[in-house]
């Protein structure tokens, strides 16, 4: 970075000490740990983390693989992390959000290691305040209060993405390919977590010729980073050519059924740009007011701090500027919304505001003013945020945690049922258990609801069962148990099945049945 882009005495160019870095990312991550774990494991079971989970177990128990063998409406990745942890773990919900959790704490880390970096020249108090400021900032929204923890792919491809966001910046300031080879393969890896993150493909790669400024036509550096995401995409590229019907419809053929089924049902939701808007504002904005606003303060602060002088705002600011419309898009992208769309905004918001904070000449009233503003916006997350550790009380009582609970519940059914295949909307329960399931059912109820509107011979070869074909399906292989009362619709042909065939039924607790295959 040259001395036109910031005020004078203000450096963020000069390379930070990486010993550091690790130890403020270390003790961030150890004081932040114990909440983020009691978040994660008091939550209740989300029907989303079934096809995540039962993924990971399809894979470690049967060898089977995603797209080929079982539909699978997300890139792999996670799935086959989970498979590695469920060949020595049999608590499959505990390890699970376990991942989760690491990686939520992860990038509180990051968030206070970066903290503690750019301000560290100004004093080890004002750094640590900062530090502090920050990573409770970020912890105490609602879109980290309810989004962390659980088992899905939303923490550890943010967690990616994350690191390949600082990786690159690093590269950058010491434009060294090596630096872009590692930032590839990061946000290879996101990508191949959640696809919704290959936007930032975009402004990674503009980046590279952009900043530090001005503009730098160094192909060697497009190439390593080509490179680097390459080989973190080996994987998804193998899977797409080895079966391209089923993994183009998993990762993007689904999302349009998905939305035919939503309108067919009369469920609308957030379809439309209008209403994804009116979403947005009310349910993400407004509920977390501090963030957005300590994140639209500060930048704007830098830039009228810097009016009328020669400067600019650092071009690590710019950068994330770049980069959050892209991120919006994959947030956006999705139909219907939901909160933890959003959750990507938490970590490079809260990055944008300490960027424009640090590039403000300190001793100025412009940094005084803006550092109060931050102080007041991180006391009114935690004021807003609050009720989001309502249940601090069972946060260390491992018994309450939900992955205990399932586990108990799972050899209650395994009590009853010893082995052989179970017929379930939910199926990390008979997982948990040690028992199998059907295949085309490891997305819980998500592909067995828009299964009607898929043409049979394309659902088929897609591995999906429908209504039209669970019949067909279940005489080859009978169930030796229905699992039932977890979906409000869906289930309904499910119990019919059992009771015409006469299945034993036995009441279990919150309203769950299972029916037990009569003995010969």
């Amino acid at each position: 970075m040259t001395r036109t882009e910031a005020a004078p005495g203000v450096d963020l160019s000069a390379s930070p000490s990486p010993r550091v870095d690790f130890l403020v990312f270390f003790l961030v991550a150890a004081i932040a740990l114990p909440i983020v774990l009691g978040l994660g494991m008091t939550k209740g079971l989300s029907h989303d983390e079934h096809q995540h989970v039962a993924a990971g177990a399809l894979i470690a128990r049967e060898g089977l693989m995603p797209y080929r063998d079982f539909p699978h409406f997300h890139t792999p990745y996670l799935a086959c992390v989970y498979a590695g942890i469920f060949r020595f773990c049999d608590h499959l919900l505990l390890s699970a959000r376990m991942v989760s959790v690491l990686s939520a704490t992860g990038i509180l880390a990051v968030i206070g290691s970066v903290a503690f970096g750019l301000f560290r020249e100004r004093g080890r108090r004002t750094a640590a305040l900062v530090c502090a400021g920050s990573v409770i900032l970020a912890l105490t929204t609602r879109l980290f209060t309810e989004t962390s923890g659980y088992a899905w792919n939303h923490e550890p491809a943010l967690f990616l993405a994350l690191l390949a966001f600082v990786v690159h910046v690093a590269g950058i300031r010491a434009n060294r390919a090596g630096w872009f080879i590692a930032s590839g393969m990061l946000m290879g890896l996101a990508i191949g977590t959640r696809i919704t993150y290959a936007p930032l493909v975009a402004p990674f790669g503009l980046a590279l010729l952009l900043y530090p400024g001005p503009i730098r036509w160094d192909w060697r550096r497009v190439f390593a980073f080509s490179g680097g995401i390459l080989f973190g995409l080996s994987g998804v590229i193998y899977l797409f050519a080895t079966v391209p019907e089923q993994a183009l419809y998993d990762n993007f053929g689904f999302a349009k059924t998905n939305v035919v089924y939503r309108f067919s049902t009369g469920e609308p939701r957030t379809m439309t740009l209008p209403t994804k808007l009116r979403f947005f504002w009310k349910l993400i904005v407004r509920p977390d007011a501090a963030l957005f606003l300590v994140g639209a303060l500060s930048t704007l602060a830098a830039f009228l701090a810097m009016r009328g002088t020669q400067q600019r705002v650092v071009w690590q600011l710019r950068f994330l500027g770049l980069l959050l419309p892209f991120l919006l898009i994959g947030s956006f992208a999705p139909s219907p919304l939901f909160d933890q769309y959003f959750y990507p905004l938490v970590p490079f918001v809260v990055l944008a505001a300490l960027y424009a904070i640090a590039s403000i000449l300190p001793g100025t009233v412009w940094f005084s003013r803006t550092l109060l503003m931050a102080g007041a916006a991180v006391l009114l997350s935690v004021a807003m945020g609050v009720e989001g550790f309502e249940e601090l009380n069972h946060f260390v009582k491992v018994r309450k945690w939900h992955g205990m609970k399932l586990h108990e519940e799972a050899e209650a059914i395994r009590a009853r049922i010893p082995s052989g295949r179970i017929l379930t909307l939910a199926p990390i329960n008979p997982l948990e258990a040690g028992l199998s399931i059907y295949p085309s059912f490891c997305t819980g109820p998500i592909a067995w609801r828009v299964s009607p509107y898929i043409e049979s011979a394309k659902a088929a070869r897609l591995k999906i069962t429908s209504p039209a074909t669970l019949e067909s399906l279940l005489a080859a292989d009978p169930p030796a148990g229905v699992l039932v009362g977890f979906e409000k619709t869906g289930e309904e042909q499910l119990s019919e099945y059992a009771e015409r065939y006469r299945y034993e039924p036995f009441a279990m607790d919150d309203e769950q049945q299972l029916w037990i295959r009569p003995a010969k």
